[in-house]
């Protein structure tokens, strides 16, 4: 079965890797709720909030603060990122992330992390990552990877997006 559920998710992130995910209804248009999901020529659509990092030495990585609201989180669907590190170690831009199972059930789940131009609005290429079996409440470590793509340079925007779990 564990087996079944690897090849499933891995035939998943290979689907998801070539189709770049869009959280609001226009490009660059603002969203009135985190996690209000838009139907928009039959595709659904799903508002998330962007964060800001940078590849400088100084801040190689972005965690997200203490939240008042849950809405307020780097979470998508039933997952929630701890920490993110960004690189480019491989040639391609690229990232590693700890993220935790919020639900009540062991969840398998392709996820991906867009990063914007530095116009902040349109997209400069996506990220994929897998996670296979994670327990509720289970904290585990994630690593994105993209066929091409360079970091704006500076500070640049990103979202996190749950794409398929089961």
């Amino acid at each position: 079965m564990k087996s079944r559920s690897i090849l499933v998710a891995s035939a998943l992130l290979l689907i998801s890797i070539g189709y770049p995910a869009y959280g609001a209804i226009t490009n660059g248009s603002k969203c009135t709720k985190a996690g209000q999901v838009t139907t928009v020529n039959g595709q659904k659509m799903t508002c998330s909030l962007v964060w800001v990092s940078s590849l400088n030495s100084q801040s190689p990585s972005a965690s997200p603060k203490p939240s008042k609201s849950p809405s307020d989180s780097i979470q998508s669907k039933s997952f929630r990122i701890e920490s993110v590190t960004f690189n480019s170690d491989l040639g391609s831009a690229g990232a590693d992330a700890r993220i935790t199972n919020t639900s009540r059930s062991t969840k398998t789940a392709t996820m991906t992390i867009t990063i914007f131009k530095s116009d902040n609005k349109a997209i400069a290429f996506t990220m994929s990552g897998i996670v296979n079996a994670v327990s509720p409440g289970e904290t585990v470590s994630v690593t994105f990877m993209s066929i091409s793509g360079e970091f704006p340079p500076g500070q640049f925007k990103y979202t996190f997006q749950v794409n398929t779990e089961f």
